[in-house]
């Protein structure tokens, strides 16, 4: 009886090249995997020739999953985040067990968790621009004035709320751990298929953040008399806005695929990271 031939996994490395320790953690990783015949496609960016991998180790921090997940969420490609960072809320593995961690991924022992995304469209004077793609949020910010913002936001053309302060954040569940945090909204649980408004220092008790499903469709408008406003996606400034701007963000099609220790629970990775019951 003839055995089945199990097919090469191709693995892809990339790294955040602004950190000259993911790029040492990236060369280890590499002559690791080799060492074991895995086919092994590594540059320190998203190319083309990684659609048909198996999996993304994405060596760097939070910023660095962010930037690989928004390049290869229309492939359907998992993430494997290797943090070197600080807080790592999207890493499956710290360096110290990063072997560890990847041979239980490569023997089929790990946990995908499939992430909602945020594509994000607007108008300026009458032309188009988008769309953006956002794991963690969209921000609407002021900018170096410091200028309190006005803001109109509706739901399906609807009229929700006037928001004067800060700015405006609309958060996908996965960013409610990043600048959503920050600005004291809630923390949700990433499963969760919700889109987050958040506003940043409100200029009113009344202005609350507001949890709704992901079929809305927010708008954003940027209201006279404010002063330009940034567009930051996924904390890259995209753009400013003037009044009279505006921007719609709903739930993209495509979706990340992240992998993840199949032994730690999200409540876990909460407790590690912000320290919860620690003294």
């Amino acid at each position: 009886m003839s055995k089945t031939i199990q097919p090469k996994q191709r693995i892809a490395l990339v790294y955040n090249t602004d950190k000259p320790r993911a790029h040492h953690e990236w060369l280890r990783l590499k002559r690791w995997l080799e060492q074991r015949k895995i086919i092994v496609v590594a540059a320190s960016k998203v190319t083309t020739a990684m659609k048909n991998v198996n999996f993304v180790v994405a060596v760097g921090g939070d910023g660095t999953v962010l930037s690989v997940a928004r390049q290869v969420a229309a492939w359907g490609v998992p993430i494997l985040g290797v943090n070197v960072g600080r807080l790592g809320f999207l890493a499956a593995t710290e360096v110290g067990a990063m072997f560890r961690t990847l041979s239980r991924v490569l023997a089929g022992e790990s946990r995908v968790e499939v992430r909602t995304m945020l594509s994000v469209t607007g108008t300026s004077k009458g032309k188009k621009f988008g769309p953006y793609l956002a794991l963690n949020d969209c921000v609407i910010r002021s900018g170096a004035s410091g200028r309190v913002l006005q803001l109109q936001a509706t739901v399906r053309n609807r009229p929700l709320a006037s928001y004067a302060g800060d700015g405006l954040i609309v958060a996908t569940p996965t960013g409610s751990t990043a600048y959503n945090l920050a600005a004291s909204g809630p923390i949700l649980y990433p499963d969760l298929d919700v889109l987050l408004l958040c506003p940043i220092c409100p200029h009113s008790l009344v202005q609350r953040p507001l949890v709704m499903p992901t079929f809305e469709i927010v708008g954003v408008e940027v209201l006279r008399p404010s002063p330009s406003a940034l567009l930051c996606v996924d904390g890259l400034i995209t753009r400013m806005l003037k009044p009279g701007d505006r921007i719609e963000v709903r739930r993209a099609e495509a979706q990340a695929k992240l992998l993840m220790d199949p032994d730690q629970t999200y409540y876990q990775v909460l407790q590690s990271k912000l320290k919860w019951g620690g003294s």
